[in-house]
């Protein structure tokens, strides 16, 4: 298991879908061998003024470390 950061849109009131599910190109997610790494990654993204993306850190059954 790896970590992920997952990026998230707002596409309604208090309804999240990821970059995945809603098929944006080039907004997948990012694998991580550690949780730190990650959040590091997930504070970074998190800092611009933006409500309606974010990204979150989740665990992910992958073996692929990009």
């Amino acid at each position: 298991m790896k970590w992920a950061l997952v990026v998230y849109f707002l596409v309604a009131p208090e309804v999240w879908m990821t970059a995945e599910q809603l098929n944006y190109d080039g907004w997948h997610r990012m694998h991580f061998d550690t949780e730190e790494i990650c959040r590091e990654y997930e504070k970074r993204f998190n800092e611009g003024p933006s409500r309606r993306i974010k990204g979150v850190c989740q665990l992910d059954q992958v073996d692929i470390v990009k």
